[in-house]
């Protein structure tokens, strides 16, 4: 922030009242410390505190956003700083999106000796829990000192107040004894093996020039653009960014560009000397955006020290040492596959990402006055000044740099998305502006991009200085994006490990009762602990990651078949809540082009017209499909010359639109003599002509003059999407006349004809066509009588006016086949559709309309901003106005919303009023979206849950708009096919990607079928799977209580089951059904409307595990008496390791068909899943082990009552009652599960009141309850405007609930007014079908009354009449 504005900034940060404590939660993992790459002698280079470290803690403290390291604003001010509490924390980046709350520790040497020696005597289990919550190492072995003493900061990171993330990062000092050593490019950052010639040239170089500087010191940015020279600096390194402390105001700082000068500043740039680079590099650091691939081991420690892993190696490690030899291993076979695919595709990813983003080149610079220089990009550092090549293939940008001199024509789909080449031009150099990465957009090229061709005078160079480098680029956002994204809500995965903590007190309670049990039976040490401990691995089942594991790889290997690859696998469980999907449009909804259907001519482009207005009107012709069949004539010149079209090796190169239109006319366009690199404000114009030179003698414009062979492009008004149009000079070649062209929206073009040449039938033709879909453009002509000076100097407005309306252009905004389709069986399944796009507002609503994303009779509400010119730090005013039917069903150019062409109140209270009035969708643009943010945080929420088409939006913006659903429990998928979308990809729950470039490295799902189709496929395989985590996670729950019960009730007479009794149970039998649990496939049905609950910690789930437990404790507790009543039973005597006995026998038999039982009835089918007899492998496997299990109940071979350890009672009646018992309870468990969990719970505490009760869910209800009083509708004249009649001018209507409008006509009468009412045509529906402008003159005066410039006078007294019958209510 510049210095001018910390007043101001202190100002509002005082009354923020910002609190500095914040509350503690367990965060995830936090990152590991960013290395600096230096390897730096000792004295150079020291952690910790340096002269620095002392300063004065009561002076006047400031903070910076992220404008500099001097001058800069962003935090508290002196009577907040001095506090104690600030002393020790402070805010980074306040008021930013990414503020974080940062805190100062210093090491303890007490407590780093005592944290230590408990680390030592609990045999490094302390450290493992440290390495889980590194902020608890930092906590147990430092201590909180002031930030300016510092050694250590702990950054928090919160989250929508909802999750925190932390960053323990090293302070380190940077010294200018660093110029000193020999090792200075390892300072800079880059390695040793980097260093070629290039580079020890670079050094001797620096060498040279540090022999005449007696002191070298380090170049630090200020807030103004400026440079600072100190000795040292602290600093640390925070998710690829660096901060600085600031003495001056006591605080740290993110480190800034080279965009914090004014633009006079930036031209005044004329290169920086090999130490002066040197200077800055060592702060920078490398201008490379470095993506760290780790090390297998590295990445096998980090998984293996996963907590459910550690878990298992407890386990096993039990199992083992009391020789239960087969099922560990079994567990150690599934642990290594899961390790092992983990690690192979977290690799491949970090390698995929590299790849992508990482890049290098040579480039020159400039060293002052003539010299140039080349380097590689590596060294760029901001302030240079480059030479921007124009290579065969153009260059890439490595840098974020503002253009000094020279054109630049840019592919800028890498940021935005959108393929349309943007020309760039010089900054403007004004001493009185400040640069701005918004406002200068159009001069900035940003890191990523691609320079197509460079224009330049002569010998000139196109030179740039560099703003930003490194990760503080634009590309560098993005990819810091993905490195770091905003913790998704995996609401799943967080309460399986509340339901495991659960599991866990059980097996604490189980734990401590075994001990006693054990000691009342007089059992060894060893025995009580082994067994003690076995009930914990009984209750909590090592197994549970794997089960959970296998069903997610089911469901990842049918996504593969149909063509979409998911490379985070736990992303599919969490798609099956999706229930918001946003889209973009280019690419994801239609196709990347346009097709040009055809021309619908007026005949006035054929019948000659005076400059006297002609009292007949124009009609339209019949359309025209192929270019052979247009008659010859301006239309036809028109559209082979009025676009912004350039040639770059030999390709054109232009707007879409543009491009398929010149296509269309099968003409050729040349710039004769000027080669690409020289175009630079050309004289030698632009030359469009017939592929075939031939002239044909038919052709004439306005039917007079015969055209030769070319037409030159003399001069080009460029697309304006506040004026809607573009249009070109151009002059016949030999002839003397200039004719100007002019395209845009239909509106605003019959706005500027003659009214005589607009045909009659217009708003019905036009109407027709956007109906169908189309975008229709329209086009103007009209002679200039100016020279070729005039021609060149005319403002545009001057020209752009009484045109003769030439025709419509219509073209087939083409949707990709599966869109609407596919958003069809969206909305049926009650999944909220969004379009998120960087193309403009109408384009983006007629796609919506067409795909069925809006339904076609909805009401579509535009939010419009008004920002005060005067003052631009006022609050903008916000307003609502309807867009109609007409517009957005096609009509190619925006429509002005503040314009007489969107609907105003009137045309509410005309159309569908029998239709609910808080039926409507709102329409956002960017800036919009921005303002709202900003100003009006209360109307986000209501925006986001009816807001359906995001219009203009940055990569940024997507992310944000993401993020801002999720914050109001919308569970979010994100569809997209750009790098302009991988902020919002990887932001969403459930990121799916289009394309195979970048976007893809963000997103957990990539399809490669380019089109939705992939969206719904993977929404039912996420509920499938989601269904079958669900069931698997209660299966082994329940799986492991019921062992828990048996062992539990077998200790009570020191029995328990028998180590091939365990093996049955855990390896062939629950091993077998996890494994073929998640076998079956979604259900291939209409897509349920409600989505299967997310939460384990809910209602439904409980009752479940609790009705079950009781049902199973009842029985086994029955069982275990039943077998002791019976006149053949003979009680157990305790033996070492043999457990052969009538309980053992009862239990196991039971408890082996529970286990089976609980599969059957977890197996849930419709309406998620198929049926489970369509799961044939479990199936078999449920019949096998049934089968099998009823065998070894009745009567096994001695074999297996050997090795099982089975005491067969000898009454085949009681075997015959253990099946009995196993069929009642599989009667109670459906009973259960179907009757009372599915159907009573269900609709009690099921997943629509779960909904009811989310943040979204409560905003909808409140405006559903407001009905017609909100949002209130500004009008067709502008908001804020009153119609005074008194005043002789109006512009408008007051917008508001009682603004009423007089219909006195004779008070108007009075003045002249131009009003633009919608006026109903008198048909069946009573519906308005145009808006026409009325002109109301004084009676008195020559002309005076009412007059129309459509239809007769008839019409206005409708108008009246309709306001009269409402008593002139506008709302």
């Amino acid at each position: 922030m510049a210095k001018g504005n910390l007043n101001e900034f202190w100002r509002r940060k005082q009354m923020s009242g910002k609190q500095t404590s914040r509350s503690s939660s367990s965060p995830p993992p936090s990152q590991c410390f960013d290395n600096l790459g230096m390897e730096l002698e000792e004295n150079a280079f020291t952690s910790g505190s340096s002269h620095q470290a002392t300063t004065d803690n009561t002076k006047r403290r400031g903070r910076r956003g992220s404008g500099g390291v001097e001058g800069g604003g962003g935090g508290k001010t002196g009577e907040e700083t001095c506090s104690e509490t600030s002393q020790y924390s402070d805010y980074l980046n306040y008021g930013e999106e990414d503020e974080m709350e940062i805190e100062g520790y210093a090491r303890s040497r007490p407590k780093t000796t005592i944290t230590w020696f408990f680390i030592i005597i609990t045999l490094g289990l302390l450290r493992l829990i440290f390495h889980w919550w590194p902020r608890l190492m930092v906590y147990a072995t430092h201590k909180r000192v002031p930030l300016a003493a510092a050694e250590k900061v702990l950054i928090i990171e919160q989250y929508q107040q909802k999750y925190k993330r932390y960053h323990a990062k090293n302070v380190f000092t940077v010294s200018s004894q660093l110029f000193r050593t020999n090792q200075i490019f390892l300072a800079a950052g880059l390695p040793q093996d980097q260093i070629n010639e290039t580079t020890k040239a670079w050094d001797q170089k620096l060498e040279q020039e540090l022999l005449n500087i007696e002191f070298p010191q380090l170049a630090i940015p200020k807030g103004d653009g400026s440079i600072r020279e100190t000795q040292a600096v602290r600093l640390f390194t925070c998710k690829k960014l660096r901060y600085l402390w600031d003495e001056q105001y006591g605080a740290f700082c993110k480190l800034p560009g080279f965009d914090c000068a004014n633009t006079h500043q930036l031209h005044e740039s004329s290169g920086l000397s090999i130490f002066q680079q040197c200077q800055r590099r060592l702060i920078y650091g490398n201008n490379e955006i470095k993506v760290e691939v780790k090390s297998i081991v590295k990445l096998l420690f980090l998984e293996v020290l996963n907590p459910f892993y550690v878990f298992q190696i407890f386990s096993v490690s039990l199992w083992l040492s009391d020789n239960y030899i087969y099922f560990s291993i079994a567990i150690i076979v599934m642990s290594v596959f899961g390790i092992t695919s983990t690690i192979i595709q977290t690799r491949k990813n970090q390698q995929k990402l590299r790849t992508t983003v990482q890049s290098s080149d040579i480039v020159m610079v400039s060293r002052g006055g003539d010299v140039y220089e080349p380097i590689p990009t590596e060294y760029l550092v901001p302030g240079d000044v480059i030479v921007i090549n124009n290579g065969p293939h153009g260059c890439t940008m490595h840098c974020d740099a503002a253009l000094l001199s020279g054109n630049c024509i840019v592919n800028e789909s890498m940021l935005t998305g959108e393929s349309v080449p943007v020309t760039k031009i010089p900054l403007p150099n004004r001493p009185d502006i400040a640069y701005n990465v918004k406002e200068h957009a159009r001069h900035t090229l940003f890191s990523g991009t691609t320079v197509m061709q460079t224009r330049y005078y002569g010998s000139e160079r196109v030179l740039a200085v560099v703003l930003r480098c490194g990760f503080l680029t634009a590309k560098g956002s993005l990819v810091r994006s993905i490195l770091y994204p905003p913790p998704v809500d995996y609401k799943f995965e967080r309460d399986s490990y509340k339901f495991v903590a659960v599991l866990a007190c059980i097996a604490g309670v189980g734990f401590i009762n075994s001990i006693f049990t054990k000691l009342r039976h007089g059992e060894t040490v060893r025995n009580i602990i082994v067994d003690s401990l076995d009930l914990i691995t009984i209750v909590v089942p090592p197994a549970l990651p794997a089960a959970m594991t296998v069903g997610r790889l089911y469901a990842q290997r049918r996504l593969q078949k149909k063509g979409i690859y998911c490379i985070s696998p736990r992303a599919i469980n969490v798609s099956g809540s999706i229930d918001c999907v946003c889209f973009d449009k280019t690419g994801t909804l239609t196709e990347e082009g346009l097709d040009l259907w055809g021309a619908v001519p007026s005949s006035c482009e054929t019948r000659k017209l005076d400059d006297e207005t002609s009292e007949d009107f124009a009609t339209f012709q019949t359309p025209v499909r192929e270019v052979s069949k247009l008659a010859p004539g301006p239309l036809f010149i028109g559209m082979a010359a009025c676009h912004s079209l350039t040639l770059i090796d030999g390709t054109l190169i232009g707007d879409p639109l543009d491009l398929k239109m010149f296509e269309w006319t099968e003409w050729s366009l040349e710039e004769p003599g000027v080669a690409d690199n020289e175009k630079f404000d050309k004289i030698a114009p632009t030359i469009v002509r017939p592929k075939q030179r031939e002239v044909n003698d038919n052709l004439n414009i306005a039917g007079d003059t015969e055209v030769g062979i070319s037409h030159g492009i003399i001069r080009q008004f460029p697309f304006s999407s506040s004026l809607q149009r573009m249009s070109v000079i151009t002059r016949t070649l030999g002839a003397s006349e200039f004719e100007l062209y002019c395209k845009g929206s239909p509106e605003m073009i019959t706005s500027l004809s003659r009214r005589e040449t607009v045909p009659k039938n217009f708003n019905l033709v036009l109407e027709a066509y956007t109906q169908e879909g189309f975008r229709v453009i329209a086009i103007g002509y009209k002679k200039l009588g100016l020279n070729y000076a005039k021609a060149q100097r005319v403002v545009r407005e001057e020209v752009e006016t009484d045109l003769i309306f030439l025709g419509l252009i219509v073209l087939d905004n083409r949707l990709k086949p599966a869109s609407s389709t596919e958003m069809a069986t969206l909305k049926k399944a009650g999944i909220r559709t969004i379009m998120v796009t960087g193309d403009n507002m109408l384009t983006a609503l007629s796609v919506a309309r067409d795909c069925g994303m809006v339904e076609q009779n909805a009401k579509v509400i535009v939010i419009n901003v008004e920002m005060d010119k005067k003052d631009k730090n006022r609050k903008p005013a916000i307003s609502f106005s309807i867009v109609n039917k007409q517009i957005v069903s096609g009509s190619q150019s925006p429509v002005s919303m503040e314009s007489g062409a969107s609907c105003s109140t009137i045309e509410q209270n005309l159309i569908n009023m029998e239709a609910a009035l808080n039926r409507y969708h709102f329409a956002v643009s960017g800036s919009a979206f921005a303002a709202i943010k900003l100003h009006y945080p209360d109307l986000l929420s209501k925006v986001l849950v009816r807001g359906t088409v995001f219009a203009r939006m940055s990569p940024d913006q997507k992310q944000q708009l993401v993020e801002h659903l999720q914050a109001i429990q919308y569970f979010v998928g994100m569809c997209g096919d750009g790098a302009n979308d991988v902020g919002a990809l990887k932001a969403a729950h459930a990121g799916i990607s289009l394309s195979e470039a970048e976007s893809s490295v963000a997103s957990p799902f990539t399809s490669t079928e380019s089109n939705i189709k992939c969206v719904p496929h993977i929404i039912r395989e996420g509920r499938a799977a989601l269904v079958t985590s669900f069931g698997i996670f209660k299966y082994m729950a329940v799986y492991s209580l019921t062992q828990f019960v048996s062992v539990i009730i077998l200790y009570t007479i020191q029995s328990n089951l028998g180590d091939l009794q365990f093996l049955y149970i855990d390896l062939f039998l629950i091993s077998i059904f996890a494994l073929f649990f998640g076998h079956t496939e979604p259900y291939d049905g209409p897509l349920e409307k409600q989505p299967p609950s997310a939460s384990l910690v809910s209602a439904a789930p409980i009752i479940s595990i609790l009705c079950h437990m009781a049902s199973i404790v009842g029985i086994q507790s029955f069982a275990f008496a039943f077998v002791q009543y019976q006149s053949w039973f003979s009680p157990y005597v305790h033996k070492e390791d043999e457990y052969a006995s009538y309980e053992n026998y009862t239990l196991f038999s039971v408890s082996t068909f529970q286990y089976i039982i609980m599969a059957i009835v977890f197996s849930r089918g419709k309406p998620y899943r198929k049926s489970l007899l369509t799961n044939h492998r479990l199936l078999a496997a449920l019949i096998i082990l049934t089968s099998f299990t009823a065998y070894l109940v009745l009567s096994p071979c001695s074999w297996l009552v050997k090795n099982l350890e089975l005491q067969l009672p000898p009454s085949y009646e009681f075997r015959f009652t253990l099946l009995v018992f196993a069929l009642v309870n599989l009667i109670t468990a459906i009973i259960i599960e179907h009757g009372v969990v599915n159907y009573f719970v269900a609709k009690k505490f099921g997943v629509d009141r779960t909904n009811g009760k989310k943040e979204h869910a409560r905003i909808e209800r409140e405006l559903a309850a407001a009905g017609s009083e909100w949002p209130p509708l500004s009008d067709a004249f502008g908001v804020g405007d009153k119609l005074n009649p008194e005043s002789g001018v109006t512009k408008g209507l007051h917008y508001g609930n009682n603004a009423r409008i007089e219909s006195d006509v004779e008070k108007y009468r009075r003045h002249s007014i131009t009003l633009t009412i919608p006026v109903p045509k008198m048909d069946q529906c009573s519906r308005p079908r145009s808006h026409n402008s009325y002109v109301i003159t004084p009676a008195s005066e020559p002309g005076g009354g009412f007059h129309n410039n459509h239809h007769d006078q008839n019409d206005f007294k409708v108008a009246v009449d309709i306001l009269n019958h409402n008593n002139g209510s506008l709302s």
